[in-house]
């Protein structure tokens, strides 16, 4: 006797044997029971998902020497001979190999108005239904629209748009889904211990994934691997025969990216190189990982989201919130760069291990996306060094700035200044003395803006923006910024009236806000305008002459700074905000040694 392969072996044989399809069973049983069959059935789902299986099994709950019914006892001849293909009453017609009109004619139309030979119901089953030609669905049509009494049709196929509308209209229609990961998971350790196969879970996992919803191709890779390993199947096996990464590998360096740890990184693609692992295969799993990542970060309940086991969703959701989901959509964003490299690139493992760096260190990836989180993750260790006003406190002991002694010449004679909340009360009023003019911290409430600071925050604000609204973050493409009078001031190129438009609209405008307190820590006024053509308003008004000859002349805001000099903690801060903006460090002073 010729060997009976697995997945025929193991063939449901009962509506309650059937896995993942509990609506279309109970809907058919309850038909059956009620006597409410209809004439003409429509199965559609992808392959191995039980279409020509349940359609066997409505035959038999038909044609059951106790039926019909809802529970046939598949003991009896009527449905022994059904399960074997050789019920006169039952007739299975293979769309693909017999497309014609003369097929149908032969075996449908000529047969249809005889009487059923052993039982009660005739029934008609066609698979592939969609590879039927034109003319052959027409003659078809007649038939199916008034069938003889106790004849029933069942169309299964796998592409349900190729089916003409007339032949849609006439049937039930019954979608058979993909089948969950932990369904298939189930029926292999089911089939296994049938068999005698040793398996371990995690390689029922891989098998069950690599199905992708498909029953029929999961038994019929664990019959390969259980031939080929001689019933002990490795977790190994399964990696190497179809190329699959463990769900443990996933996880690992996902907590690589999450820990940024580069060596780890590194030795991580190392093993993957040693061990043979396809780095194609391993980037479209590490996708679908991170995919599943965002869905749980971004979605509450993920149960119907996300095909794993409970297990893996336990794992999944403590990932993701270590991650965030901002970070997850970068890390995808340089997986989809990584993804089409592949293809064309020599060097696979290399272009994994650049990937792998830009995931885990944000400074190495030159993206706006990549900006944004570094930022973020500055903000997150402290306060910024114009994020919150400090007091100024100048003594003796402090340095006088050497510029500012070459710009007044009398700056050593100046009593130094003490911050008013440090003042002691005095008995007499203490003489005038000329102030030294001190800008206030951006930060401060009401206080000037500073205009450099202003034009190299612009690129986090418009990120920050992006953020908020990323379907109109492109309006301020081409702006840019000055300070007039402490009003910030955004100005659109000249051929951009549209953009300026929108972008005056009460939502874009409080969003922009919201951007520019996130970033500067300050509310100023708002301008929007329009550039000229010939360039953009200088920002600096020119100088008016003063009616009174005795008032001191304006003090040159690029000269004079506040005595107070920030110890090497703030400097060093200062220095890695400007240079993650791209602009150059200014050195406005140095201490005289």
């Amino acid at each position: 006797m010729a060997h009976q392969s697995w997945y025929r072996t193991y063939r449901p044989q009962r509506f309650d044997e059937v896995v993942g399809q509990e609506h279309i069973e109970r809907t058919l049983r309850n038909a059956v029971a009620d006597d409410s069959v209809s004439h003409a059935y429509l199965f559609t789902g992808p392959r191995g998902t039980g279409k020509t299986t349940t359609a066997r099994i409505l035959a038999k709950a038909l044609d059951c020497e106790q039926g019909p019914t809802g529970e046939p006892d598949d003991t009896c001849e009527d449905c022994r001979l059904i399960a074997e293909g050789r019920h006169p009453d039952v007739y299975e017609l293979d769309a693909a190999s017999r497309t014609g009109v003369d097929a149908v004619r032969e075996e449908i139309i000529s047969r249809v108005n005889y009487a059923p030979t052993r039982r009660t119901w005739k029934v008609y089953i066609i698979d592939e239904v969609h590879m039927l030609s034109t003319s052959a669905f027409n003659a078809l049509l007649k038939t199916l629209e008034e069938p003889p009494s106790h004849t029933v049709f069942i169309l299964c196929t796998t592409h349900p748009h190729k089916v003409p509308e007339t032949i849609h209209s006439r049937c039930q229609r019954f979608d058979f889904h993909r089948l969950s990961v932990e369904d298939i998971v189930a029926r292999l350790r089911h089939i296994a211990d049938a068999e005698g196969v040793q398996v371990v879970d995690g390689a029922l996992t891989l098998i069950a994934k690599h199905a992708l919803g498909g029953m029929r191709d999961a038994i019929t890779t664990l019959e390969q691997l259980a031939s080929f390993t001689s019933g002990n199947i490795a977790l190994s096996d399964v990696e190497g025969l179809l190329g699959e990464v463990d769900d443990d590998l996933l996880f690992e360096v996902a907590d690589l990216v999450a820990r940024r740890d580069v060596a780890g990184a590194f030795r991580f693609v190392a093993r993957l190189a040693e061990a043979g692992v396809d780095m194609t295969e391993f980037v479209k799993s590490l996708v679908q990982h991170f995919r599943d990542l965002f869905v749980v970060s971004v979605v509450e309940e993920a149960d119907g989201a996300v095909d794993v086991t409970t297990e893996a969703l336990t794992r999944l959701e403590g990932q993701a919130a270590s991650l965030g989901a901002d970070r997850i959509a970068r890390v995808l964003d340089v997986l989809a760069r990584l993804s089409a490299e592949l293809r064309w690139t020599g060097d696979q493992r290399l272009s994994v291990e650049v990937a792998l760096v830009r995931m885990a260190r944000p400074e190495s990836d030159l993206t706006i996306e990549a900006l944004a989180e570094r930022i973020a993750t500055l903000e997150a260790a402290g306060p910024l060094p114009f994020s919150a006003p400090v007091p100024v406190v100048a003594s003796s002991a402090a340095p006088i700035p050497a510029t500012a002694r070459k710009a007044d010449p009398d700056v050593n004679k100046q009593e130094p200044t003490v911050a008013p909340e440090l003042q002691k009360p005095a008995a007499e009023p203490a003489p005038p003395t000329a102030p030294v003019h001190q800008p206030a911290p951006v930060a401060a409430t009401g206080a000037s803006l500073d205009a450099v600071v202003v034009k190299r925050s612009w690129p986090a604000i418009q990120a920050e923006f992006k953020k908020l609204r990323p379907s109109r973050s492109h309006l301020f493409d081409g702006s840019e910024v000055e300070v007039e009078d402490d009003v910030l001031v955004v100005e659109f190129p000249a051929s951009q009236d549209f953009s300026l438009q929108i972008a005056r609209t009460p939502e874009t405008v409080q969003l922009l806000k919201q951007s520019i307190v996130a970033v500067l820590r300050i509310d100023p006024p708002l301008e929007l305008r329009l550039g000229r053509s010939g360039g953009s308003r200088p920002n600096v008004k020119p100088s008016v002459p003063s009616p009174d000859d005795t008032a001191p002349p304006l003090v040159d805001e690029t000269e004079s700074r506040p005595a107070h000099v920030p110890d090497q903690a703030d400097s060093d801060i200062t220095k890695l905000v400007m240079d993650e903006l791209g602009a150059e460090m200014i050195v406005d002073h140095e201490p005289e040694s």
